[in-house]
């Protein structure tokens, strides 16, 4: 374990499918030399590994053997509650999303087909843990600050100051030499005074020794809540330590309602919500009026205003955008590094002279854009309010990350849906007339050519249904409803071409899944199996501890070909475009389940589908 942003990470890997923790292992450290990956296969193990050897981030599935990954994440957090934690799995829906939020989840990534989610889950892992670490080492100089500013007096035994720090001092707003010599009812409110006398003076007296919070009386008025310790020396002096907790409090309340901000942002559909939701944040939770956001338009290469309060526009007017080189709000965004300046008019990189904004703090978004928060006042920001400003800056990062994965996401899915509809139609409409054509063409005269014509376009008939077939499953909406999985079988078993195949099904479980695409996949299994295994193969459909299996008594798989049967267009025979099993695993996918080939006792293709919701077993 580094403490070292950019040193090594260490990432533990919980799922349950050994073969595909393997292959997340390799992506992983391919994509990322820091990155060394360790795997478990259940949640215990997952926990010995934790006990036993150090961790940066945990990054595991949510459908485990005995439990879940949400209760998994609970687990974690209870022993330790800062560990990045991803929820990597297969098993998609909000209601899962919202409970690995409410647990702390650090971020949640569906299973995706292709290597790019590879890519995509090492970022979000380096990501975590740099920003844990950055924070971590955030905390522990503002720990150090907040040590630092104790303060502390001596009494004598009539209750007069002999001593005092700098520090006690400055909590109560009075030089030094004004406190030496006036007694301790100086910084009490009067309402408090006879409580101070009664109640806590004398504890001291006969403990020696008192421990609480009070209320301070600073010398402009203003109260404040002071965590305070009494004790009695052998001189029978008053020794008295003071630390200001009113502001530790106002921290701790804001952490909590930025962990209610989180959630927003987690839900945020684009960049223009997670903009608004987190300058109203900084507004209404940190207390700082006179903030907005800026993101960046590739187009343009310009710094766009997209939200912001009114106190602002009071301030300011209407935002202004920043091109490159313009004003410390560009200067912050191209370097990656905060910025925060007591006095702006003292920085000649300032965008407006005239401005009347003196403090500025400006925190970069990534290469999202930059988030200005500023004030009319000198000195306005103290460490506690740039640690609490730079946590939201990183919700509000990963919140941006999210949504532009997920508009990329729709954009790839915008193509395919394009791509199938014209495999949908417009292919088909002259393929359909290049039929009709050599059929007019081989009443009319005798060739062999028209032949191996007829069989080419029949070939290309079928591979466009498939292929079709394909991208629709690779856009699928999923909608569950109760599915009995023995009579699914017997109705899929009339809509394929199976010859003198035999179908057993001794399932009795009812799942929860989608009807249509689940009789597709059953379809294309039932295909698979008359085409490789011969037409008086005999398939066989059972049950599973968390799924079913489909099994035929054909010639099989051979073990070298494992890796490759679920290509798209890879097939052993000519005849065949090679979609049917892909298409198979595309509606596994999208239902959040797993699929496993293996060999079945009579030496045959066995197919293992697994994860699935179990309602019931019929009698």
């Amino acid at each position: 374990m580094s403490d070292s942003p950019s040193g090594p990470i260490s990432v533990l890997h919980v799922d349950d499918e050994p073969d595909f923790a393997e292959m997340v292992a390799t992506f992983l450290e391919r994509e990322d030399d820091r990155l060394t990956v360790d795997t478990a296969r259940d949640i215990d193990e997952g926990l010995s590994r934790l006990d036993e050897t150090d961790v940066d981030c945990i990054v595991s599935d949510y459908e485990l053997p005995g439990r879940n990954g949400i209760e998994f994440l609970k687990t974690v957090r209870e022993r330790k509650p800062d560990l990045p934690f991803i929820l990597f799995t297969g098993k998609g829906s909000e209601e899962v999303a919202s409970d690995a939020i409410s647990a702390g989840v650090s971020d949640y990534l569906q299973k995706e087909t292709g290597t790019d989610q590879y890519t995509l889950l090492a970022n979000r892992i380096v990501n975590s843990v740099t920003r844990t670490r950055a924070e971590q080492a955030r905390q522990r100089h503002l720990q150090a600050i907040e040590t630092s500013q104790g303060g502390i007096s001596i009494l004598d035994e009539n209750g007069e100051f002999i001593y005092v720090n700098e520090a006690y001092a400055e909590l109560y707003g009075y030089d030094r030499q004004e406190i030496l010599g006036e007694r301790w009812e100086l910084l009490y409110p009067d309402e408090n005074v006879e409580a101070v006398r009664e109640e806590i003076l004398p504890y001291v007296a006969s403990e020696g020794y008192w421990r609480g919070e009070t209320t301070g009386l600073r010398a402009d008025g203003s109260t404040f809540l002071e965590d305070h310790t009494l004790a009695i020396t052998e001189k029978n002096e008053l020794v008295c330590t003071v630390l200001d907790v009113s502001r530790q409090k106002k921290h701790e309340r804001a952490i909590k309602e930025l962990h209610s901000t989180a959630q927003a942002f987690m839900q945020a559909e684009t960049e223009d919500e997670v903009a608004q939701i987190a300058v109203n944040a900084v507004r209404d939770i940190l207390e700082m009026p006179a903030n907005g956001l800026h993101l960046y338009d590739e187009s343009e290469k310009v710094l766009i205003p997209i939200a912001w309060t009114d106190r602002t526009e009071e301030l300011v007017g209407k935002p202004p955008a920043f091109e490159p080189g313009e004003g410390l709000a560009w200067k912050a965004f191209e370097t990656g590094e905060p910025y925060i300046n007591s006095d702006i008019s003292t920085d000649p990189d300032r965008f407006n002279p005239e401005t009347p904004i003196q403090s500025q703090f400006l925190l970069p978004l990534d290469d999202h854009g930059v988030h200005l928060i500023g004030s009319p006042d000198p000195n306005a920001f103290d460490e506690t309010d740039v640690s609490l400003a730079s946590i939201l800056a990183t919700h509000a990062t990963t919140a941006l990350d999210r949504v532009e994965d997920e508009q990329e996401l729709a954009r790839k899915n915008e193509r395919l849906e394009t791509f199938t509809s014209i495999v949908s139609h417009d292919l088909k409409s002259p393929l359909s007339v290049a039929i009709g054509s050599l059929e007019m063409a081989q009443e009319e005269c005798e060739c062999p050519y028209l032949d191996d014509a007829e069989q080419a376009l029949d070939r290309t008939a079928t591979l466009l249904e498939d292929l079709h077939a394909f991208a629709q499953a690779g856009t699928a909406t999923i909608e569950f409803e109760k599915i009995d999985l023995g009579q699914l079988c017997e109705s899929c078993w009339h809509h394929v071409e199976t010859g003198d195949a035999t179908l057993h099904t001794p399932t009795q479980h009812v799942i929860r899944g989608d009807r249509s695409r689940l009789q597709e996949l059953l379809e294309n299994l039932v295909r698979n199996a008359v085409e490789h295994g011969g037409k008086d193969v005999t398939i066989t459909v059972g049950d599973l501890e968390t799924g079913f299996y489909v099994e035929d008594d054909g010639s099989g798989i051979p073990a070298t070909e494992h890796d490759r049967i679920f290509e798209r267009g890879y097939s052993t025979t000519e005849d065949n475009t090679g979609f049917g099993l892909a298409i198979v695993q595309e509606l596994v996918e999208i239902h959040g389940w797993n699929l496993h080939l293996s060999e079945s006792e009579c030496s045959g293709a066995r197919f293992e589908i697994t994860d699935i919701d179990i309602i019931e077993a019929r009698d």
